[in-house]
């Protein structure tokens, strides 16, 4: 049912699906070659951006949204921020999604998936830290306030829902820029192919220092006030290496193990690429805050989906309007067993997604449990295709829906 509505409109999924002359969905079989490669979200030239034609970049999302975009005033728009600012004011509330090559995936949401997203996101907080427990704890974002992606968002809501009015900090209030983190990756990128000037390499070096040394003022303040806090109610979220550095500086301030306020709840994970820490970090940060690892929240999530699949005794279990689909790496057949685990390309089909198609196959490598009916990846099985491969993850469903994606866009 979900197919026959959205192929009458987003434009590519018609145009495939007319093509491949699939009329309707019976089985998970029939799914697969319509599903969405993750990278198709970036597949707009980047051209278009250098050279601000803004139109064409409305021409592209429109390819790909539920709803049409070609209305949406691009006069007097300067870069990617104002730009997602007129799609937004025009209730096409892109999310944005930074990948490791630097480019910037956007993609179409609606009001509803926005709400859909964020009703889900209190009901998990309030079964986790108590229904009706409300801003009566310290919380803290080790990360901004505001900008275009769903994390922003999310850890702002979850604020504004549990963190006391006196007591709830953010690494800081200035909105993220799509525009400098795209041009501080392409300049990364021209420096590592040697098209960089020498002048450019000098200004990134003293501009990257500069944003180092103010980030790094930022989060020792922040520190500071969570060491403060430490004997209250608090919700932290951040990332595994700046638990690390919370940890050494409340060592240092004389904290022990368990000094901590029981109720202290840690959320987020991840950011531990290019750090050095050791084999059991993530023990004895738990350890020294005297939690509990099966009261840690964690999930598998992205923002290709609606929402993230919870983590349970270590296993990511969907929620059930999430369809997890298992396939071979090259995403063109799907896995299935018995019973038992199987490794392959984890994709997945989203019901309640509007903005756009709900079906993506990822980048990811995981180990599937097919124990239960539910299909759950197994929690410490998640690898990059691309540091499998390389750096190089081709999928032939990305390059033929790329096409359509250009010839609906003329």
């Amino acid at each position: 049912a979900r197919f026959l509505q959205q192929r009458e409109r987003i434009p590519v999924l018609g145009r495939l699906s007319d093509d491949l002359g699939i009329t309707s969905i019976s089985s998970l079989d029939d799914l697969v070659p319509l599903l969405f490669a993750h990278s198709n979200y970036k597949s707009y030239p980047e051209s278009f951006i250098a050279n601000g034609r803004w139109e064409l970049m409305n021409s592209w999302l429109d390819s790909l949204s539920s709803e049409r975009v070609d209305g949406v005033d691009i006069e007097g728009v300067r870069d990617q921020d104002d730009w997602l600012e007129r799609l937004h004011a025009n209730d096409h509330l892109v999310f944005v999604s930074s990948g490791t090559t630097g480019k910037n995936s956007f993609l179409p949401a609606t009001p509803f998936d926005r709400d859909f997203s964020l009703k889900f996101l209190e009901v998990t907080l309030d079964r986790n830290r108590g229904r009706g427990r409300r801003n009566d704890r310290a919380v803290f974002v080790l990360g901004p306030k505001y900008g275009p992606n769903r994390a922003a968002l999310h850890f702002r809501t979850m604020a504004e829902m549990f963190g006391r009015p006196d007591a709830t900090y953010f690494l800081t209030e200035e909105p993220m820029r799509v525009a400098d983190l795209s041009r501080m990756s392409d300049l990364r990128r021209r420096i590592t192919d040697g098209t960089a000037k020498p002048s450019e390499i000098a200004a990134f070096e003293k501009e990257s220092a500069d944003n180092q040394r103010l980030m790094d003022e930022r989060l020792d303040r922040l520190i500071d006030a969570v060491i403060e806090h430490h004997d209250e109610p608090m919700i932290i979220a951040g990332f595994w290496a700046q638990y690390w550095q919370i940890m050494q500086r409340a060592q240092a301030k004389g904290l022990k193990a368990g000094a901590f306020h029981p109720e202290i709840q840690l959320t987020g994970g991840g950011g531990v690429k290019g750090v050095v820490l050791p084999p059991d970090y993530k023990e004895q940060i738990l350890g020294f805050f005297g939690i509990d690892p099966a009261t840690m929240t964690n999930g598998y999530g992205m923002s290709e989906l609606s929402a993230a699949l919870p983590g349970i005794d270590g296993r990511y279990r969907t929620v059930p309007w999430v369809i997890p689909l298992l396939l071979d790496d090259t995403g063109e057949k799907l896995l299935s067993a018995e019973s038992g685990l199987v490794e392959g390309r984890m994709a997945f089909f989203d019901l309640a997604i509007e903005g756009r198609w709900g079906g993506v196959v990822t980048g990811d490598h995981v180990t599937a449990d097919f124990s239960t009916p539910n299909v759950s990846v197994v929690a410490d099985s998640i690898t990059r295709y691309s540091l499998m491969q390389g750096g190089d993850d081709k999928l032939t469903c990305a390059g033929t829906i790329d096409a359509y994606v250009r010839g609906v866009t003329g």
